[in-house]
């Protein structure tokens, strides 16, 4: 049977990072075995889900770069993909185990069951639903329909332990005792989680279950309605959590920090980085690597190499992944991942020069946002020297140096970033001025800072005019250069 997984989310707020690595998961899975990945909208929370929401889901997972190939959006054999357009589909399946005496219609009103729980409670037995309904005849059930009682649909949870074999924790029992008798369908005719889950786990083929360890309780009651619908379960795997700094779960509910996915793209972080720091967060390659591509992900992942304990998440450490790869970038990527956070005048240039630029500023980049102050230098008036920069041009030296180099480079006959290496290097031997004190004063005037790309690179794309006033200015002549 061809591998078949999903990722569900519901549509109730943004991409949380823990439901991105579950997507991560599922979708290397898939995609190392030539499966299918599909994406299903788990929208039954009425009061909560948005359209608005599941728009940002989708639209983070394709930043991501994690296709799937079926869903909402692209159809697929087993549309409708939202579980609020199957609702019929929920019904058959209720009413297949109520006829089959698996379930059994509960009117019990929310005030009854509150009160049967604190006497439960009170009594030192465990809160689980007492059955009532379940004893009722044909005509009692009849009684309550005719009073207008909320009428459920609840699931009559058979004597006996469930066992699981999970693809990460081993061997789970779930033992007899653990749940009462549950609701499949509410009174308003609504699907429960477990319910509609497993309805559309079966129905959509689904051979996997990659998920986070939070619904292994849920396990057991989806085990116990398999059997009851004479279908056989799905292959499960339960990852660990990804915590807070002092090992709280992180939740999209608790007002953490840059807990979506969102709010790190906007930050500047980019696809790959993120990507990167989340698959390694609870999974071991089985070697030294703290950085792994896609490629090498769909090379290393096995659910083999997951672990069950929690993993901290550590800003600082994605921050330090996604400067890495910002550093190894291409100009492209750069372009394509930055595009938002440019300025007019560099977003406006010829592809092969806006690549170039964004090269020779991209290693000292930590996030994109960093990418408008890089900039900086490379456009338009000079800019205000940093303090260090100051410093370095502040001496009769450096002003002479300046003034002689400007001097050098207004009359060359070609303008590139080798002839003003080559000029420098010269005028440096003439000096007497080699290393720090010949390449820094150049810097500082060019570029207002003691650090950035390689200085031949900054003239070229600075061009002869504006290499020739910022040098004149740092000398302090008047500038009779013009901007290019």
């Amino acid at each position: 049977m061809s591998v078949r997984v999903r990722f569900a989310p519901s549509p109730t707020g943004w991409l949380h990072v823990g439901g991105a690595r579950t997507a991560y998961f599922n979708w290397l899975f898939a995609r190392q075995r030539g499966g299918r990945f599909v994406v299903r909208i788990e929208d039954t929370d009425v009061e909560r889900s948005t359209p608005e929401s599941e728009s940002g889901v989708l639209d983070d997972l394709r930043w991501l770069g994690l296709d799937w190939d079926e869903g909402p959006d692209v159809g697929g054999p087993e549309a409708p993909y939202r579980q609020s357009e199957r609702l019929e589909i929920y019904r058959d399946r209720a009413r297949a185990l109520l006829d089959a005496g698996r379930a059994y219609p509960c009117f019990c009103t929310d005030a009854e069951l509150e009160a049967r729980r604190g006497q439960a409670l009170a009594a030192g037995r465990p809160p689980h639903y007492d059955g009532h309904c379940r004893r009722l005849g044909a005509a009692e059930r009849e009684a309550a329909r005719g009073e207008g009682r909320p009428e459920s649909v609840r699931f009559a949870v058979a004597a006996g332990d469930q066992v699981l074999h999970d693809g990460v924790r081993g061997e789970v029992r779930f033992p007899e005792g653990m749940v009462g008798d549950f609701v499949l369908l509410r009174s308003n005719g609504r699907p429960t989680y477990n319910f509609a889950c497993v309805v559309d786990d079966a129905g959509m083929g689904i051979t996997d279950v990659i998920r986070a360890e939070e619904h292994l309780s849920n396990t057991g009651r989806q085990l116990m309605l398999y059997g009851a619908l004479g279908l056989p379960p799905p292959r499960f795997a339960h990852v660990p959590l990804i915590l807070n700094r002092d090992r709280s779960k992180m939740s999209k509910r608790t007002g953490e920090i840059a807990v979506a996915v969102g709010d790190w793209r906007r930050a500047g972080f980019v696809p790959e980085a993120l990507l990167s720091y989340l698959a390694l967060l609870g999974f071991h390659p089985g070697d030294e690597r703290e950085i792994l591509s896609r490629a090498e992900m769909l090379e290393a992942f096995t659910l083999e190499r997951v672990g069950r304990s929690g993993a901290v998440f550590d800003p600082d450490k994605l921050r330090w992944v996604n400067a890495h790869a910002l550093h190894h970038a291409s100009g492209a990527d750069l372009a394509q991942w930055g595009a938002a956070f440019l300025p007019d005048a560099v977003r406006a240039l010829p592809p092969p020069r806006l690549e170039r630029v964004l090269e020779a500023v991209r290693g000292n980049l930590a996030t994109l946002a960093d990418l408008p102050s890089e900039l900086a230098p490379l456009l338009g008036d000079a800019p205000t020297p940093e303090p260090d920069a100051a410093a370095a041009i502040a001496s009769p030296q450096s002003r002479e140096l300046c003034a002689a180099l400007a001097r050098e480079l207004e009359p060359l006959a070609d303008w590139s970033g080798n002839a003003f290496k080559s000029t420098l290097l010269s005028l440096g031997k003439r000096l007497g001025v080699k290393g720090r004190d010949l390449f820094q004063p150049v810097r500082a005037a060019l570029t207002g800072r003691t650090h950035g790309p390689e200085l031949p690179l900054v003239a070229e794309l600075l061009g002869r005019g504006r290499c020739v006033a910022r040098l004149r200015a740092a000398a302090g002549s008047p500038s009779t250069g013009g901007v290019e």
